[in-house]
C-alpha cells in the first residue's frame, strides 16, 4: 500500500466523481462511485481511488489522463435517478465523470492537502478493504459495495456502509 502513502502532502486542485451508471439499481447505496483527485502539481492526471476491479475488495489507485468532464454536480442526482429507472434501452453505459470542484459539499477537500492515509481492515483479515484519506477538516472514505466501490465524506453519501463493515470487525 505504498502508493497510498505517496499521496500524503499532495494538494487537491479538482475533485471528480467517477461513476458507473446504476442501470436498474434500487438503492443509491449500490451506486458504483469513486473519487478522482487532480493534484495541483499534476493538473492533467486523474488519480482515481477505488477498489481493485479484478477482485472488488482491496483499495486501489489508478491514474489516467484528465478526461473530458461531461457533467457537473447539479447533474448527479437527476442522472442517477434516470439510470436507476432503467427506462432507456438505447443508453450507452460507460463511466461518467462529474466535476464537483465547486460544490459546497466538498469545499473542505478542494484546495486542501492530504494529511494522512488510514487503511481499513476487518479483524483477522490482513488485507485492507478500504482506505480513509484525511484532510485538515474532512476525509474521503473509499470501500467496496455490492456493485464495486462507494465513497463518503463528512457530509456526502453517508449511507452506513462503514458501519456495516465495522460490525464485521475492527479497522
Amino acid at each position: 500500500m505504498r502508493a497510498f502513502k505517496e499521496l500524503i502532502g499532495n494538494t487537491v486542485d479538482k475533485l471528480i466523481l467517477v461513476v458507473w451508471p446504476p442501470w436498474g439499481e434500487e438503492k443509491e447505496s449500490d451506486i458504483d462511485i469513486s473519487f478522482g483527485l487532480v493534484f495541483k502539481d499534476e493538473p492533467n492526471i486523474l488519480c482515481v481511488i477505488s477498489v481493485d476491479k479484478n477482485e472488488l475488495w482491496s483499495p486501489h489507485i489508478s491514474y489516467q489522463p484528465l478526461p473530458q468532464i461531461g457533467y457537473m454536480w447539479e447533474d448527479f442526482y437527476p442522472r442517477m435517478k434516470e439510470w436507476m429507472k432503467a427506462e432507456n434501452d438505447d443508453s450507452i453505459i460507460d463511466v461518467e465523470y462529474y466535476d464537483v470542484t465547486k460544490c459546497e459539499l466538498f469545499k473542505k477537500i478542494v484546495s486542501s492537502k492530504i494529511r494522512g492515509i488510514e487503511l481499513m481492515n476487518i479483524e483477522d483479515i490482513a488485507d485492507p478493504f478500504g482506505v480513509k484519506i484525511l484532510f485538515e477538516d474532512d476525509y474521503i472514505i473509499s470501500i467496496p459495495n455490492s456493485d464495486g466501490n462507494t465513497v463518503e465524506t463528512k457530509i456526502f453519501n453517508n449511507n452506513g456502509s462503514v458501519e456495516k463493515f465495522k460490525q464485521l470487525g475492527n479497522w
